[in-house]
């Protein structure tokens, strides 16, 4: 398997021929007049949708804290949208259909759990008020117990016991 770099790479160098490939074809069947409007207009139909959105994203986010939940849906749709925003101001068709498709309220209320499902399992089962320790449990997340505890790191040489003169 390639490194991921190696990856990266690739994708940094092809994506932009991409873009400026259906660019130059789009701009050739439709007209380059029409092209440019096609991608200036998105620019502003997509920061006025985000920033419209975006609130709406943010008042559920502070719902949700409220509600004693940690808001991490509401954020992973904040970035979506963010990321969403992004596309729309690139020049390039892709990433304006990739945005256009993230300004969806709901394909991006499925993308963001999905991506909290698979990257994140541990943050989906605190989000749904489950302890992350206890899977499918019904324990709540919140102040515990504490517990106190010693601890030698293996990779430092052992430290004496300090004397008690209390």
């Amino acid at each position: 398997m390639p490194p991921i770099g190696l990856i990266l790479l690739l994708f940094l160098v092809a994506f932009p021929l991409l873009e400026l490939a259906i660019l130059i074809k789009v701009g050739s069947i439709i007209g380059i007049w029409a092209t440019l409007g096609i991608i200036v207009g998105s620019f502003i139909l997509g920061t006025t949708v985000v920033r419209h959105q975006g609130f709406g994203v943010a008042r559920r986010m502070m719902a949700t804290a409220r509600s004693g939940v940690p808001p991490v849906e509401p954020m992973m749709e904040g970035m979506l949208l963010m990321f969403a925003g992004l596309c729309l101001m690139a020049p390039g068709l892709i990433t304006d259909v990739i945005g256009l498709i993230l300004l969806v309220p709901p394909i991006r209320q499925w993308s963001a759990r999905w991506i909290l499902a698979r990257g994140f399992p541990t943050v989906v089962s605190m989000r749904r008020g489950r302890s992350p320790g206890h899977p499918g449990g019904s324990h709540r997340v919140g102040p515990g117990p504490t517990i106190e505890a010693d601890y030698e790191r293996v990779d430092e040489e052992p430290v004496p016991p300090r004397s008690s003169k209390h």
